[in-house]
């Protein structure tokens, strides 16, 4: 979904419509044949260089993509960019892309002009159907509407005189998509609320006449929001896998991180639908963020493709006002049954943990590395952090002796007086420098770890716990017991718990991977989420075993686990749950854990 500015710019009057099931519709009635449109993709080629190195197919704005195929050349048409109100892109490979132009050069009277959004296009009875979102002049909702042209470039005509789904009550209609049924029924899905609205998101869906200009049912609602990570639920796009209907879906905020692709299992068109992972499948790293906007179809073999959207990373600002935009990207889907797996090249989940003695296990693609585990420690460990650069890990005593483990050692502070004991450490992003912090918030900075201050010297209400450094590197938080919140550098202070009355102490923080926000974490469970980072869920109020002593942030900044000192472990949003020491007898208590 693009930025959606809701400032009136016209006082043209509202043109008079026809209710039906509370949407506002125009029944244009025009009479057609139905027949399927092929939305494939002709060879299985990865769209990036080699595994790990991740590309998009066309690097500049090419928001809410929706491909089709038109012989042995595919379209993919976008959200408005570039003073086009509909631009479209060609490709004959699917991994080299052209613009080709303004597929809707003119729009109708009643709409805004530059306001356009989320195409959806459908090949019916020799010509081609356009459904796209569009802003109405005067009165700043975004609505529906349709437009038809004989070539898939167009141009695309809108003759309409209003349009053909507003839902004004709540708060607008956007996202449309087309979807052609086994058995040549057209339906179309959209979503209600463009945020002129505080009531939650919905999907619908509704029944189209043959020729798809006019709805030939009361809309239905399919599917609506109510998973931690979805701050709204937006662009539909059903498909057929196999005889399963798979309905996918982009969740979170548009311009943050947090934003992702989900799924849900229907029973039929209109549902019930179930979402069996309750967290995105495809959620931001390193190389893109915000990933979202999908569009599925299929190649010639009966092969599964995403085309989508993504910010390239790394983004400071999830806006286009400092220049940043949204790229095209493609990737191959599996299905196992109605699972859906995205083929995207995104690095495997894992995460260590470390102990007081300095023993370290491993989980998922976690690798081990070696520990201080049996070895006499001048103090116990209180933390460890994974090597982004090898996958290697750091460990670090009270005393600031840092041992490293397949990581370059960048120096310490063992051997040295300390005002106060050392309570953990952070990794630059390239692995080449980290930070090691005192409870008296005092920062000792190795490698190419910048020195941006510290609370050394001062007072503090409660003393600190941990640490977490900004995306960019040039900057960092500190954390309190008592949940007060110290931002030095580019850390944008986003708010802390300090003077609240806690359930329990803080333990430690994460920060959002690719920046926005941060999570504290109390002994209990307890989430508190400040900035972009979202809530995915928490121990709180449940019983547990142990106290919880840190929690890790999930590399698509989709989820977090929580650790507690047995090395139980709690897994959140879309980070994947992949074993624990829970229940198993240790030698020394678990400090925290991090992920490669």
């Amino acid at each position: 979904m693009a930025s959606r500015n809701t400032t009136n710019r016209s006082d043209r009057a509202r043109l008079p419509v026809t209710a039906l099931g509370g949407v506002v519709v125009v029944l244009m009635g025009v009479a057609g044949v139905l027949t399927l449109g092929v939305r494939p993709a002709e060879a299985r080629v990865l769209p990036r260089t080699s595994p790990g190195v991740i590309t998009p197919v066309y690097d500049a704005d090419a928001p809410d993509p929706d491909v089709i195929r038109v012989g042995s050349t595919y379209y993919a048409y976008t959200t408005g960019s570039a003073l086009k109100n509909i631009p479209v892109l060609m490709s004959t490979d699917l991994q080299t892309w052209s613009p080709v132009g303004d597929s809707l050069p003119t729009l109708p009277l009643w709409s805004e002009w530059g306001r356009t959004w989320s195409p959806g296009v459908v090949s019916l009875n020799g010509q081609y159907v356009m459904f796209y979102a569009t802003e109405v002049a005067g009165t700043g909702q975004q609505c529906i509407s349709t437009a038809t042209s004989s070539i898939p470039t167009g141009p695309f005509i809108d003759s309409s005189l209003a349009p053909l789904i507003c839902q004004t009550s709540m708060g607008g209609s956007i996202d449309p998509q087309p979807f052609v049924d086994v058995n040549g029924t057209l339906y179309l899905y959209w979503k209600s609320n463009a945020g002129l609205s505080s009531a939650p998101a919905s999907i619908w869906a509704a029944l189209l006449s043959p020729d798809g200009l006019s709805l030939a049912s009361s809309p239905r609602s399919v599917l609506s929001q109510d998973q931690p990570w979805e701050s709204t639920v937006e662009g539909p796009d059903m498909i057929d896998a196999s005889g399963s209907y798979v309905l996918f879906y982009s969740g979170g905020a548009w311009n943050s991180p947090g934003y992702g692709v989900g799924y849900a299992v229907c029973a039929g068109p209109f549902g019930p639908c179930t979402k069996p992972k309750g967290a995105p499948i495809l959620h931001s790293d390193t190389a893109r963020l915000g990933p979202g906007g999908q569009s599925l179809f299929q190649d010639p073999s009966g092969n599964w493709w995403m085309a989508y959207h993504a910010w390239d990373g790394p983004v400071s600002d999830y806006s286009y006002s400092g220049g940043a935009f949204r790229s095209l990207w493609i990737a191959p889907v599996t299905f196992s049954g109605a699972t859906p797996t995205v083929e995207a090249g995104q690095s495997p989940e894992g995460y260590h943990l470390f102990a007081t003695d300095g023993g370290v296990f491993t989980f998922g693609a976690a690798r081990f590395a070696g520990s201080m585990g049996a070895t006499a420690l001048r103090a116990p460990v209180v933390g460890g952090v994974s090597d982004p650069a090898t996958g290697g890990y750091w460990e670090v005593g009270g005393d600031g002796g840092v041992f490293a483990f397949d990581a370059p050692f960048e120096g310490s502070m063992g051997g040295r007086a300390l005002d106060a004991p050392v309570v953990g450490m952070a990794p630059t992003s390239d692995g080449r420098g980290y930070w090691l912090v005192g409870a008296d918030g005092g920062i000792f900075a190795f490698g190419d770890a910048g020195y941006f201050g510290s609370m050394g010297a001062r007072h503090l209400d409660a003393p600190v716990v941990g640490m977490a450094p900004t995306s960019d590197g040039h900057g960092y938080w500190l954390v309190g017991a008592d949940g007060g919140i110290f931002a030095f550098g580019d850390a944008p202070f986003e708010g802390s718990m300090g003077g609240r009355a806690l359930d329990a102490p803080v333990g430690g923080m994460a920060a959002m991977p690719q920046g926005g926000g941060y999570w504290l974490v109390g002994a209990d469970g307890g989430i508190f989420a400040f900035g972009d980072a979202p809530f995915y869920g928490s121990m709180g109020g449940h019983r547990i075993s142990r106290p919880v002593v840190g929690m890790v942030a999930g590399p698509g900044s989709g989820g977090y686990w929580l650790i507690a000192s047995d090395g139980g472990v709690f897994s959140y949003g879309d980070a994947a749950y992949l074993g624990s020491m829970g229940a198993i007898r240790l030698a020394a208590p678990v400090v925290g854990g991090s992920t490669p």
